[in-house]
């Protein structure tokens, strides 16, 4: 099970850096996934819910560079630290930002970022 996570998760970051974001969502994130900002979840339990948040980035946001930093994988918990540059309503956003997962059978079921 926990040997499937990786390739999930370097899916997913690939995603992310060739603009293709809802669909690894899509494809690897679970049904009842809950997504954390800054240990805030409001309005973002669910796939629907998480699905809208997605969809509100990626329609408002150009990623300009996504750079994987660091990547853990264990068993069923994983991380990683990415740097992104990107335009955001009209704001050029330079950050590095970690997203730690938590998977159930290898679908993300829980996602925090830092």
């Amino acid at each position: 099970m926990s040997s499937n996570n990786k390739p999930n998760l370097e899916a997913v970051i690939k995603g992310i850096q060739t603009n293709k974001i809802l669909e690894v969502f899509d494809k690897y994130y679970h049904q009842d996934i809950i997504m954390y900002e800054k240990g805030d979840s409001t309005n973002r339990v669910g796939k629907a819910a998480n699905r809208k948040a997605e969809e509100s980035f990626v329609n408002n946001a150009t990623i300009h560079e996504a750079k994987l930093l660091k990547l853990l994988v264990d068993a069923n918990n994983t991380a990683y630290e990415m740097y992104m540059d990107f335009t955001y309503g009209g704001h050029r956003i330079k950050k590095s930002q970690w997203a730690v997962q938590q998977c159930s059978n290898v679908l993300i079921i829980k996602e925090e970022f830092y």
